[in-house]
């Protein structure tokens, strides 16, 4: 599903791969000299476009190539035809794969590799990272899912009844919606989450977009063992959240920052933002935090 207007998307490449067309775009800072070129690859959140993270690319103090990808069901990225089911899950080591070939074809003289992933793009780098620690020298996690699981998305994305529920909703948005408002007025749900709901439930193509989407990041969702173990093996890595955010508040990060508390190359930083790091003002104090602490 394309959630940028036509004037606000910039020049897409995409890929075939592994049973999967992935889009992305590739930016660069000017001038470019070193034999070996940093490179950046970023991750946006969820319901947005590979876009959004121009902001970081524009932020980014040192030279690099920014390599943005479009998460599956995102823009033109999703399973080939013929290659399964639509809604099946991308397997992070498949996704590395891809990912390889991306900087290959794209950025062939690349050298160290920094991995950055906002909101659900957060969950997703951390399973990449997971799988492959030794091929990211740098990793930013900004105001990352993956570290708590609400009961209804676990429910809804790996259950029979999940299933059943979700497209039950699709037949009766205006019954959920309804129902949305009443607890809103009831005091039972935050003014924010009804918001969430009547924009993940405004139309049928929105409401498979969310289920394929779920359903499609599944794997993408690294035990906190498996993410200290990773911790521990690159170089740097930078968790930044935002102070009033309420979609992915820093208590989400309370166990993992415990986990990892004696490793010197995890920080842990807030900003003062809500839930959109990515705006410019807000990613330049997102910058400061990672490169002047």
């Amino acid at each position: 599903m394309e959630f940028a207007a036509p004037g606000e998307q910039g020049q897409r490449l995409a890929i075939a791969c592994e049973g999967w067309e992935i889009e992305y775009t590739v930016w660069s800072t000017e001038n470019l000299t070193q034999s070996e070129i940093p490179v950046v690859v970023a991750f946006h959140g969820f319901a947005r476009p590979l876009e959004d993270m121009r902001s970081a690319h524009r932020a980014w103090p040192n030279p690099h190539a920014m390599i943005s990808i479009h998460l599956p069901h995102h823009g033109g990225s999703r399973p080939l035809p013929e290659s399964g089911p639509d809604d099946r899950a991308i397997e992070p080591r498949v996704f590395n794969r891809i990912i390889d070939t991306i900087i290959i074809n794209q950025v062939p003289n690349a050298g160290k590799r920094t991995l950055l992933g906002y909101s659900i793009g957060g969950r997703v780098a951390l399973a990449l990272l997971v799988d492959r620690p030794e091929s990211w020298q740098h990793v930013v996690l900004l105001a990352p899912d993956g570290l708590k699981q609400s009961p209804f998305y676990a429910i809804t994305v790996h259950t029979r009844l999940g299933r059943l529920a979700w497209f039950w909703i699709d037949r009766h948005e205006q019954l959920v919606q309804k129902w949305s408002d009443a607890l809103l007025e009831w005091g039972f749900i935050s003014k924010h989450l009804n918001g969430f709901i009547y924009f993940h439930s405004s139309s049928h193509a929105m409401r498979m977009m969310v289920w394929k989407g779920w359903r499609s990041h599944r794997a993408c969702w690294p035990s906190h063992g498996a993410i200290k173990a990773a911790l521990e093996q690159v170089p740097n890595a930078d968790f930044i959240f935002g102070e009033f955010d309420k979609i992915i508040p820093t208590r989400n990060a309370k166990r993992i920052r415990r986990m990892t508390q004696n490793l010197k190359n995890v920080t842990f930083q807030t900003v003062r933002s809500g839930h959109n790091l990515l705006k410019p003002e807000t990613m330049d104090a997102v910058v400061r935090c990672i490169f002047e602490s």
